[in-house]
């Protein structure tokens, strides 16, 4: 009988650790090449995703945005870094994500890769959306 329990707490210790909502943690994600756009356009599609994704922007200074999400408790902090040509979001922190860093990567909650995933499209299809930069003249 001790031998069972003893078993039983043993696994039910093990599945505890070994989390299943728990993935590799996406660092860094790029939203692709963009369609040339002026830097406010490019701003306006970038904000307009975040807005619409309920990311609120902490700090924008140069070509980079630091941006939150809370949702349940949890949090996650994310920088996008953007160009004329490209932008990418990176993470940055977070809490109640299951976040760990070991010898084998790091991990983080499933709901973040998707949460950034999610931001990347939709910056990608409100840029595609934006018109175009009108050539300088000559």
């Amino acid at each position: 009988m001790k031998f069972t329990l003893g078993v039983v707490c043993s696994l039910g210790l093990l599945l505890a650790a070994c989390d299943h909502r728990a993935m590799p943690l996406t660092r860094s994600i790029n939203v692709g090449v963009i369609q040339p756009a002026d830097n406010k356009a490019l701003e306006s599609a970038i904000e307009r995703s975040l807005a619409a994704r309920h990311w609120t922007v902490k700090e924008h200074t140069g070509q980079k945005y630091l941006a939150e999400l809370s949702d349940k408790g949890h949090s996650a902090t994310v920088a996008v870094v953007y160009d004329a040509q490209s932008a990418r979001i990176d993470y940055v922190d977070s809490s109640g994500l299951l976040y760990e860093k070991s010898a084998e990567g790091e991990t983080i909650h499933r709901n973040y890769n998707t949460w950034v995933k999610n931001l990347a499209n939709d910056i990608k299809s409100n840029v595609a959306q934006a018109a175009p930069a009108t050539p300088a003249p000559r």
